[in-house]
């Protein structure tokens, strides 16, 4: 699908926040939008309304994975439209001594969105924030959404490029925990996943194969619920190789599909549907196979495997801003100057 011109001019102007209730942008402002939308647009100086309008134009003309709704990077900007830190940033700036705003310079999602729906409806799209407040667009005539389209896989940016180095390094010298805490946590949060609660590994005993556990929620409102067994090292199932963790992992594999946990928002225990196993090192393809033949047919559906190479394409991206302890360099006299 293809906005009108006019449908162009009224995005533009919600992006750059000369529309009521859209928070204000500047022309650099304008670029680090762009940039959190995964693109390269800088603002050349000129009237941002127009510069604006042009470069959605641009995206106007790109593909998008449902004839019903607009090109994919169109999606992705009106998502990144009702970013609610950007309100409450626009809010904080414009505030009088007392904390208050002017009815003029007011954003607020809650009166942006209706107003977004107005200039969509002509498109037979309607645009909705789901519990985690994300936007989406939902086509009224096929019901096609955004929430169940995947994302299509681009090359890194610079950016990400560098942020998956670090996170490679982070990986090298990270405990479990820290793994699990300071980067598995916030990357399946942002991947939508809902009440992410780890076991730690105080207490073994309680964990039941489980290092961290969560839900998601489908379109049709129900819950599948998910655990994630993580490993530091290497799984593989050559015994010569000396790594006999893989079988460890087989009974905890067991362990974590056939105990319920207890779901504190339903206040009952639940059955898991699937298991991430993750390592930050590699799952060799002989540990995979012995894995799968070593479970039943009604086990082996549940398994999903995430090794270091797969965990770090996906986590570049969605995790380019998380601020990651760089591993010290011992033996370094951080007063010696190098020439």
């Amino acid at each position: 699908m293809k906005f009108s011109e006019r449908t162009i001019e009224g995005l533009a102007k919600m992006v750059t926040g000369d529309a009521q209730y859209f928070p204000y942008r500047t022309g650099g402002e304008i670029t680090k939008f762009f940039k959190r939308c995964g693109l390269s647009f800088v603002h050349d100086g000129s009237t941002r309304a127009t510069w604006t309008a042009e470069r959605l134009t641009e995206l106007n003309l790109g593909s998008a994975q449902s004839a019903d709704l607009p090109s994919d990077d169109l999606c992705r900007v009106i998502t990144e439209l009702f970013d609610p830190d950007d309100y409450e940033d626009h809010n904080d700036d414009r505030a009088d001594d007392k904390g208050l705003v002017s009815m003029e310079e007011f954003a607020a999602i809650e009166e942006s969105l209706p107003a977004l729906n107005r200039l969509l409806a002509r498109h037979g799209i309607v645009a909705y924030l789901d519990e985690s407040g994300r936007c989406h667009l939902r086509s009224t005539g096929t019901g096609v959404s955004t929430a169940t389209m995947m994302q299509q896989t681009r090359p890194l940016s610079h950016e990400e490029i560098a942020q998956q180095q670090k996170l490679a390094r982070f990986l090298d010298t990270a405990s479990e925990d820290d793994f699990i805490e300071k980067v598995l946590v916030p990357l399946f949060q942002r991947l939508g996943f809902r009440r992410v609660s780890t076991t730690g590994h105080k207490d073994k005993s309680l964990e039941f194969g489980k290092d961290l556990w969560m839900k998601y929620q489908l379109p049709t409102s129900h819950w599948i619920y998910f655990c994630a067994q993580v490993k530091k090292d290497k799984l593989d199932s050559n015994n010569a190789s000396g790594l006999k963790n893989v079988s460890n992992v087989l009974t905890q594999a067991r362990m974590a599909i056939d105990h319920p946990i207890f779901d504190p928002e339903l206040g009952r225990k639940v059955l898991l549907d699937h298991l991430f196993l993750v390592s930050a090192a590699e799952i060799t393809k002989a540990a995979r196979t012995w894995l799968i033949e070593q479970l039943d047919r009604s086990q082996r559906r549940h398994i999903i495997f995430v090794d270091r190479e797969e965990f770090l394409a996906q986590a570049a991206r969605i995790l380019l801003d998380l601020r990651i302890d760089e591993p010290q360099v011992a033996g370094r006299d951080e007063s010696d100057v190098p020439f």
